[in-house]
């Protein structure tokens, strides 16, 4: 979320920055085929710090997050198989490995995840996303999914498309979903925690304390 607010900032520094050069040394031209130009060359300049840098910088971004995601749900679910002893191992070279991982701590470690699975809808939505602009650049065209993923950002100020049917990140969005699946982890960590200890609870019940005034 801190690296997130850090390259926003300084994309908007960097835009206000160019805004303010280019303002400025069209003000000392008077030619006016020199004139218009360097109007040109800036509008392209401006261009990459209003569209190609936030492009390349959010879903750079979106993807390490979701990848930080995986690697911790994977985490989970081997921490889980070591303590509990479960049978199976959980595969983690497969695909939807969060949707696989959540259902491998319902299955085999018995974790209710009844209370967040407006989070588990969103990881697997998000996941729809990642995978958009890891095999396609954001493009939706001929994808087996693009209605899925339309109906799914249909609403969310923070994600939408353009006119070349791709997929925009926009300022709030990385930040936001990382703060959301953060959320996410910690449901899981304490969904598994509680029935470790409901675990060890029935392997060692506590004893009462005796009463020394008798």
């Amino acid at each position: 979320e801190e690296l997130s607010r850090f390259v926003e900032r300084s994309l908007h520094v960097e835009r206000e920055h160019r805004k303010d050069h280019n303002t400025k040394e069209l003000e000392g031209i008077t030619d006016e085929i020199e004139a218009a130009f360097a109007t040109e060359c800036h509008a392209e300049d401006i261009f990459e710090v209003e569209r190609d840098f936030p492009r390349i910088q959010r879903y750079a971004l979106f993807v390490s997050m979701m990848g930080m995601l995986e690697a911790n749900v994977v985490g989970l679910c081997r921490v889980a198989h070591r303590i509990f002893g479960t049978p199976k191992d959980f595969k983690d070279r497969a695909p939807q490995v969060v949707a696989r991982g959540v259902k491998y701590l319902e299955g085999e470690a018995e974790i209710d995840t009844s209370r967040f699975r407006y989070f588990i809808d969103l990881a697997q939505n998000l996941n729809l996303l990642r995978n958009c602009i890891t095999h396609a650049e954001g493009s939706l065209k001929c994808r087996d999914d693009a209605e899925s993923i339309k109906e799914f950002i249909e609403g969310i100020p923070t994600v939408g498309i353009d006119d070349r049917e791709r997929l925009v990140l926009r300022e709030d969005f990385v930040e936001k979903t990382t703060h959301a699946m953060h959320t996410f982890l910690e449901r899981l960590h304490d969904a598994l925690r509680k029935t470790l200890n409901a675990e060890t609870d029935q392997l060692f019940p506590k004893k009462e304390p005796e009463n020394t005034f008798k």
